[in-house]
């Protein structure tokens, strides 16, 4: 959630000390981050693992008009000190099972848990949309860095440092920016030397890939302040923005490494705290400037379904651990009267965070959260988005939601207090097992234990009936369902997950994603582009012949917001690779109502879709699916021999099997083929 000090950032740090074990750690003087057996866990100054359970924004409040009628927390409604209060708050929150204080939190020592604190460090040395690539930023970032460090200087409580908060790395907006700069910018200097490269001085090459604006002739042009490009439809032009995105982060991680090393050498490095999303050129350039990457992440569905890619990509990006830096839960029903809305002129739509009904339905959803963050094993910890709700009417910058363990009459929310109280102790026990879970789940290629050959996938009968109208993913069995083999070109990973079920009457599929697009950065005119689209393409050959849908999701103007845009599905019979037959969307279609970069959606395919009357278990089919962001920027499908651009399709199609039945179907070997229908 972003704070009111938080803009679209730009750069952030991060730093580390390399800290590897073999099961034992020794006693020390700080807080390390280390493996034990494959499992990566926080370490205290005496070498005690320590997963990290926190609460954001343990604040006492403010007095106002707003605290006088208990519509805003404040300390002196209820203690008749603030001391007092820190006293009884951290007595609260360690019987609640909490174990951190997270961002933005008290830090006084009368508050005796672990503390995690965000220094804003890109943003106090102007970093952010300034020039990072400027040689004074060093000096300007370590002069930062031990002002704001100084008042946790030998604190054994802290942890270690948040660079900013979702800094975010979004990547058209630092292209068009320092583009627009003058000769004077040394950042602007470093993007045109990126594009002389990339079209090794031919300026015919660039124009391929971009559509100069204005009277633009020459890379000599490109110099002069206020230039501008746009993205040709059709052409490459997003890697050269990926490569000058890597070169930022890269730059940028490693200033602040060395910033921070100097500054606080015993404090953890924890990350920029990514904004519900990451770019992967940004994320893998952070390589050894790091000791723990931090996200904050909204949780996928009203049930605490939490998408698997998201941290799987993260380990492999960058090998390091993460922490979950803000989660949430709200509810309609709650006692500060939250609307559960952000600034109406960013998101018309209320509840585009996290929202469910009821306190029940928060405290069940908040419960399969935190145990399936602790089974990742590359999780480090936790914290929820925070103490007290938001208060009445809202925060300063329009966002308005229960997000709190207490109201703002200081009262505990039973429901929630009383899941966290039971769960938490859980934890570290479920963080053990995490390697033995990931095992556990269902694979979608299963090998031949003698032959080592590939074994159909297998495709589940989901055990309720799936609605592709209603908005949600709460009646799919999404653990069942999902691909676990999904595949990526390197150096990138998978950028979401695919699910897969079936019923008598067809196909169904779901894809949960992030994506961040400008549209305004493509050069077109009329409607928006189908090539440029976000694009899902969907195989299956049946009785001989290839049948080929592509779901297309497509920027349109939104009336709600000014210079914005809203999203819409489309659908298409695909011949040749090429759009033929536009079909309608209604029941076979929806993308769900979730804000950028948030990119769900959940389709149905009819047996009539492919030639067929219905499907029976044990069926044999061939098929695949790809997908490709917008631009096509990243790529991604599941297929044996890897990836081809997702609007052509995949070199070959998988053979897959209906299962019968939830939890397991058992293959017999290749004699056990059936036909689809019989």
């Amino acid at each position: 959630m972003k704070r009111i000090s938080t803009a679209l950032g730009f750069l952030c740090l991060l730093a580390s000390v390399a800290f590897a074990t073999n099961g034992t750690v020794d006693r020390a003087t700080s807080w390390k981050v280390a493996q034990i057996d494959g499992i990566d866990w926080l370490f205290t100054p005496d070498g005690r693992p320590f997963y990290s359970k926190g609460v954001n924004f343990i604040d006492s409040g403010k007095e106002s008009d707003r605290s006088h009628q208990k519509k805003a927390f404040y300390w002196g409604n209820f203690f008749t000190s603030a001391d007092l209060w820190r006293g009884a708050v951290g007595r609260q929150l360690a019987g609640w099972g909490f174990n951190t204080r997270g961002g933005w939190s008290d830090p006084s020592p009368l508050i005796d848990l672990p503390l995690m604190v965000d220094i804003e460090l890109g943003r106090n040395s102007k970093f952010h949309w300034f020039d990072p690539f400027d040689p004074a930023m060093e000096a300007t970032a370590l002069e930062t860095a031990r002002r704001l460090t100084a008042p946790f200087q030998g604190d054994k409580r802290l942890v270690g440092y948040f660079s900013d908060n979702e800094v975010g790395w979004w990547n058209s907006a630092l292209f068009v920016w320092y583009l627009g700069k003058g000769w004077e910018n040394h950042t602007k200097r470093v993007l045109w030397q990126v594009l002389f490269d990339q079209y090794a001085g031919d300026w015919n090459r660039l124009l391929a890939d971009w559509a100069p604006q204005g009277d633009i002739s020459s890379f000599e042009d490109l110099k002069q302040a206020g230039t501008k490009l746009k993205l040709r439809p059709g052409g490459r032009g997003i890697q050269v923005v990926d490569r000058f995105t890597y070169l930022c982060a890269r730059h940028y991680y490693d200033l602040m490494y060395r910033t921070l090393r100097k500054a606080h050498p015993e404090a953890l490095v924890l990350g920029d705290r990514l904004p519900l999303y990451y770019h992967q050129d940004a994320v893998r350039a952070i390589g050894d400037s790091i000791d723990v990457v931090s996200t904050n992440y909204n949780v996928d569905s009203q049930d605490g379904w939490v998408a698997p890619y998201y941290f799987e990509g993260l380990r492999r990006l960058t090998g390091k651990p993460v922490m979950i830096t803000e989660f949430f839960f709200a509810a309609e029903e709650n006692r500060t009267g939250n609307k559960n809305e952000t600034a109406r002129n960013q998101h018309p739509k209320p509840g585009h965070l996290m929202t469910v009904q009821t306190q029940a339905e928060r405290a069940a959803g908040l419960t399969q959260a935190i145990r399936s963050f602790a089974a990742f094993p590359n999780v480090v910890g936790a914290h929820w988005f925070q103490y007290c709700d938001e208060p009445f009417g809202g925060r300063e910058d329009g966002e308005d939601y229960n997000m709190g363990l207490i109201d703002t009459a200081n009262r505990p929310y039973e429901e929630v207090i009383a899941a966290f109280q039971q769960n938490n102790s859980l934890l570290d026990r479920i963080h053990e097992q995490s390697l033995s879970t990931a095992a556990a789940q269902r694979p979608s290629i299963r090998r031949a234990s003698t032959s080592g050959e590939d074994l159909p996938a297998s495709i589940p009968r989901n055990r309720r009936p799936i609605n592709v109208s209603d908005q949600t993913l709460l009646d799919w069995d999404k653990a069942a369902t999902r691909i676990t083999d999904l595949q990526a070109p390197e150096p990138y990973v998978p950028f979401g997950d695919i699910h897969l079920a079936w019923s008598p009457e067809g196909l169904y599929l779901a894809s949960i994603s992030n994506t961040y697009f400008d549209p305004n950065f493509l050069d077109y005119q009329g409607e928006f582009p189908l090539s440029e689209a976000f694009q899902l393409h969907f195989f299956l050959e049946a009785n001989g012949a290839r049948h080929e849908y592509a779901i297309y999701l497509v920027p349109e103007p939104a009336p709600a917001l000014p210079d914005g845009f809203d999203v819409k599905p489309r659908l298409f019979k695909m011949v040749d690779g090429k759009p033929a037959q536009e079909m309608g969307t209604a029941g076979r279609v929806q993308r769900l109502n979730k804000s950028l970069p948030h990119m769900h959606l959940e389709a149905f395919f009819p047996c009539e879709m492919f030639g067929l009357e219905r499907f029976k278990a044990g069926a044999m089919l061939q098929m695949n699916v790809a997908m490709t962001n917008y631009f096509h920027e990243f790529t991604m499908g599941w297929t044996s021999n890897g990836i081809q651009d997702g609007s052509k399709g995949p070199a070959v199609l998988r053979e897959v099997v209906l299962q019968d039945s939830l939890p397991g179907y058992q293959s017999k070997g290749p004699e056990a083929k059936r036909s689809m229908t019989d």
